[in-house]
């Protein structure tokens, strides 16, 4: 009677998990870890069409441009369910259509190489498997919206870090769809370290693969601070499960990729990153790390749920363009050092410091009369690094300074009642929480709800167009101004150029004395009036000098000496910082009050 009962027991788990089971399923493994490849298997049952195209992605949402992740597929194959090979051909660089014949279940199996050590890429060795699911997981074509499981293929000994959620019962990690399992970075490994902290009714799991030299329970509490921070400002907790991954290198490196309930931060070196308090801290390093999480943790929100409409639904097989970047990228990078700052992570002086470089970045920043901040979003996925000089630039960079001057008029016109966090707030509610799309005016739209008034001449200058930025229009709200610093102790005159330690010239500034007199890229600095550049440094050089003298240059150009009559400029500031005003009115004193946190 036992035996019957177990049997029953056998032949009715196997009966529901046979029900629960995904119709797409992945088995993911690897075979010699110097070889560096992933052996992947996808199993599809109940197609009915005549064949099945399996599609690689071609980009990945969190960088828009294309990426070619088809390069690194290798040895495609297919069979049917008993093993029988079933006929197939490439028919575009990232499809691979099988013809299914009379198959119930069409499996495809193949090898995707994986070296790349980056929050957004996937890589294998003997220490570690770190899969990105999107460079490496293929697609059916039209069937991306239905559940998938994923079974994981590792050594005994090794753990697990991901977001998705494991079903004991099929004996692996389950996704609702494509689109939930390529937002969701896995890593495998026998010796990461993880932490767990509760905040908001959600679990937060911190997992650290490398050496952090932070102590686990300061490193706790300064994600707390920040969850909580973002949380409170939210009024909205989307996850019931969140992961921080970490992987932490042995040279200099910096890179974070959000994604819906965890993200992936890789930085270096590891032992750069010990807290400010302890003794033998690297300054900066620790609030990098701080900086990083706070941006990509924003993203759960903002872009991961609040998402622009051209990106709905994502097609990973072409480009989807939007003027939107700006926003949703620019404005978390805002967000990230505001949260810090209200989470007391940042001081008041450390925030209007980092504001000031980023002001200097985009003011000092000729791309920027070249092209407007909209467009370099739109063109990102033909220009992020291959435009020519001096005409494209970071909306990174650029969102972040529209989100502090569009932060401070809200609460102007608003008589510090509202602030650029209803704004946000307005989207999650109106777009996220509906299930639609931010319309490429929607964010204009929401700061005009919010104030009552019209946004229309301000997009139309510095969104739309390229005009100056007077900052101090702005910044006066708040009862403080903008001053442009020059070291004294270097030259007032610039030759416009930049060199590296050859002297080879990497950058001429349009509009310079260089410019105009001819000098080009790849020339070598040799002497400036006759004294050898390699003698001494530049500055010492240009220091009898005065902008608007004029200099004699020789250079090297294709083996060739040249010489050339340049007037000299104006050095650039070498420093921007934001002061207060002399005397501030009460009402600027209270917005800076509120805007500061203080």
């Amino acid at each position: 009677m036992k035996a019957l009962l177990l049997t029953l027991s056998i032949f009715l788990f196997a009966m529901t998990a046979s029900a629960r089971q995904p119709a797409l399923t992945y088995h993911v493994g690897w075979g010699t870890p110097n070889a560096h490849y992933f052996h992947i298997r996808l199993e599809v049952t109940g197609h009915d069409a005549p064949h099945v195209d399996f599609r690689i992605p071609e980009w990945r949402p969190g960088r828009y441009i294309l990426q070619n992740y088809a390069k690194d597929v290798v040895g495609f194959a297919a069979e049917d369910g008993e093993g029988r090979p079933l006929p197939f051909e490439k028919i575009d660089k990232n499809t691979w259509r099988v013809e299914r014949g009379d198959a119930a279940k069409v499996v495809a199996t193949y090898r995707s190489y994986a070296r790349q050590l980056d929050a957004g890429a996937s890589y294998l060795d003997a220490r570690e498997a770190y899969l990105n699911p999107i460079t490496a997981l293929m697609n059916v074509r039209g069937r991306m919206t239905e559940p998938v499981a994923v079974v994981l293929h590792h050594p005994e000994d090794w753990r697990v870090a991901t977001a998705l959620d494991y079903d004991a019962a099929l004996g692996a990690y389950v996704a609702a769809d494509y689109h939930e399992l390529v937002d969701s970075p896995i890593l495998m490994s026998p010796d990461f370290k993880l932490l767990t902290f509760e905040e908001g009714g959600a679990t937060f799991e911190i997992a650290i693969q490398g050496t952090l030299p932070v102590n686990d329970a300061a490193l706790i509490e300064d994600h707390r601070r920040i969850v909580a921070a973002q949380m409170a400002m939210m009024r909205d907790v989307p996850f019931r499960r969140y992961l921080f991954m970490y992987h932490l290198l042995p040279y200099r490196f910096g890179h974070g990729v959000e994604h819906k309930n965890s993200t992936s931060i890789v930085l270096g070196p590891s032992e750069a990153f010990t807290r400010p308090d302890d003794p033998a801290a690297t300054p900066g390093r620790y609030n990098a790390l701080l900086g990083v999480a706070s941006h990509e943790f924003f993203h759960a929100w903002h872009v991961e749920r609040i998402r622009p409409a051209p990106l709905l639904p994502t097609d990973y097989a072409q480009p989807q363009y939007t003027t939107q970047m700006w926003i949703f990228e620019g404005i978390t990078d805002y967000y990230a050092d505001v949260f810090l700052l209200r989470a007391g992570l940042m001081s008041e002086e450390g925030f209007l410091d980092e504001m000031a470089a980023t002001i200097r970045r985009f003011d000092l920043e000729p791309g920027r009369k070249v092209t407007s901040i909209a467009m370099t979003s739109f063109d990102s996925w033909a220009k992020q690094g291959q435009a020519p000089p001096h005409t494209f630039y970071s909306f990174y960079t650029a969102g972040k300074v529209m989100g502090m001057l569009l932060d401070l008029e809200v609460r102007a016109r608003t008589g510090g009642t509202r602030s650029l966090d209803d704004v946000i707030r307005y989207l999650n509610e109106t777009y996220a929480k509906q299930g639609r799309g931010v319309p490429e005016d929607g964010f204009r739209q929401a700061l005009e709800h919010v104030t009552g008034t019209s946004f229309q001449a301000f997009f139309d200058a510095h969104i739309y167009g390229t005009e100056d930025v007077d900052y101090d229009r702005y910044l006066a709200h708040a009862g403080l101004r903008l001053e442009r610093r020059t070291d004294p102790a270097r030259p007032a005159a610039w030759l416009g150029v930049r060199t590296d330690a050859d002297g080879r010239i990497t950058d001429v500034w349009p509009g310079s004395g260089a410019f105009e007199a001819g000098l080009d890229l790849d020339d070598v600095l040799l002497a400036v009036e006759g004294n050898d550049v390699s003698a001494g440094a530049l500055d010492d050089l240009l220091r009898p000098f005065q902008p608007g003298d004029a200099v004699t240059v020789t250079v090297r150009r294709w083996g060739e000496e040249q010489t050339f009559r340049v007037r000299l400029d104006a050095r650039l500031p070498d420093a921007y910082a934001i002061v207060p005003v002399a005397a501030p009115a009460p009402g600027q004193a209270a917005l800076r009050a509120a805007w500061l946190g203080r």
